[in-house]
């Protein structure tokens, strides 16, 4: 990983892209998926889809999903 110095203004999301590798990484998505199957013919986001938007929310420090 290189790390550069910047002047801009530092936010909350700037490690999210790592934290969510580092999950992907370890093959999580793939076991939530093989463990709760697939979801209904309608539906468009797989279980792992779920647990990741959620996690994401949690981890850039959100309180609620909508």
């Amino acid at each position: 990983m290189k790390i550069t110095y910047s002047s801009d203004t530092i936010n909350s999301f700037g490690g999210i892209n790592f934290a969510d590798k580092i999950i992907r990484e370890a093959s999580i998505y793939d076991t939530i998926d093989q463990t709760l199957g697939i979801r209904g013919v309608k539906a468009q986001y797989s279980y792992s889809d779920l647990f990741r938007s959620y996690l994401m929310l949690v981890l850039c420090g959100g309180e609620c999903a909508e």
